[in-house]
């Protein structure tokens, strides 16, 4: 099932990403041809886990109203307003639901947690 087009109303900015291609030798990040997309982004304050198992706190949520294979390596670049306005990519989520097909991507600083040994 596709996005619900009721929906695309809630999408009034665009987010850009630049797909990662490759780390050379001396660790120089490529990127691909960057994509734009229409979008809704919005600031958003949860604790997560990424795929690594380190947690975080999400500080914005962008919903794409489609399925789209991100890597979280890719450059995003946010709408203005935001900042920074080319943060780290933490998440993708495709999520697939009622009327509700579309691509989730969280973006936030890592939580650096330390065990003190006593």
């Amino acid at each position: 099932m596709s996005f619900d087009s009721a929906l695309d109303e809630l999408l009034f900015e665009t987010v850009t990403i630049a797909p990662f291609s490759s780390v050379s030798a001396t660790q120089v990040v490529s990127y691909g041809t960057a994509v734009t997309y229409k979008a809704q982004a919005m600031p958003f304050v949860q604790k997560d886990v990424d795929a690594q198992g380190r947690e975080f706190v999400t500080r914005f949520r962008v919903v794409i109203p489609e399925r789209v294979a991100v890597d979280p390596r890719s450059k995003l670049t946010l709408p203005s307003g935001f900042t920074p306005q080319t943060p780290p990519i933490r998440v993708v989520r495709p999520v697939k639901g009622l009327g509700l097909d579309h691509t989730e991507i969280l973006g936030a600083l890592v939580l650096l947690l330390l065990n003190v040994m006593p």
